[in-house]
């Protein structure tokens, strides 16, 4: 079975003051809240926090909850390199989902293979709060099928931060543009069978992707250093 990486690349490293986190932690909690009646798997989330010691720790601190935000507000102003780690309480398989939110992004984990439209969804989400330059579905078949090692790789289903015509890719089953406070852009499906691995998606994601990385809409694969300033 896969595992599936939601995974983001921002524009800018997010800030470590007390009241960045305490922004961070509204935006983690309207996620929560937003992607729990996308699928039952995230319908709950925990602070994982779990350590061999404390077997019981990761059910310990529910979110959204304020004991569980103080947790986390404290850990990470303790350490500005810690990140909001969470987890739905599911062991490792089909129904387990993480999230790990730090300064350099959010990262969602799940095993399930979602819809296409529940992928958008996740997307819209975290869109809606975040200034997002990159936003893909990750995984094993698309890292092996990259076409430019250098650049992230390109998935079947994901976002960029331009305004791409219906016409200009080579393959599209369905756009999506995204006009917010924070983001102006196109959210990407290639195909609705979106994780098949078949030859035919390998072509459509390989053609796509050289016809996107010639209008710059995939970031390089290295953070650049001005990311940190």
């Amino acid at each position: 079975m896969s595992e599936f990486f939601l995974s983001t690349r921002l524009p800018k490293a997010l800030g470590t003051s007390s009241s960045d986190i305490q922004t961070q932690l509204k935006i983690l909690e309207n996620i929560v809240k937003e992607i729990s009646v996308i699928d039952p798997i995230f319908a709950n989330w925990y602070v994982n926090n779990y350590h061999e010691t404390a077997p019981d720790a990761p059910f310990e601190y529910k979110i959204p909850s304020d004991q569980g935000f103080k947790y986390l507000f404290d850990k990470k102003s303790a350490d500005q390199f810690e990140n909001f780690s969470l987890w739905n309480g599911q062991e490792e398989n089909a129904d387990y989902a993480g999230l790990h939110f730090r300064d350099i992004g959010i990262v969602i984990t799940f095993e399930k293979v979602l819809t296409a439209d529940q992928i958008v969804q996740i997307f819209e989400v975290l869109l809606k709060y975040l200034k997002i330059e990159y936003l893909y579905v990750n995984y094993d078949f698309f890292q092996d099928i990259n076409v430019f090692e250098h650049r992230l790789p390109t998935t079947s289903i994901c976002y960029v931060s331009l305004n791409v015509a219906a016409d200009y890719l080579p393959h599209l089953f369905k756009k999506i543009d995204i006009d917010n406070q924070y983001n102006k852009g196109t959210i990407l499906v290639f195909d609705e069978n979106w994780a098949s691995e078949s030859d035919e998606l390998k072509k459509k994601v390989q053609e796509n992707s050289i016809a996107l990385i010639e209008i710059g809409a995939i970031p390089e694969a290295t953070i650049p250093d001005s990311f940190f300033e």
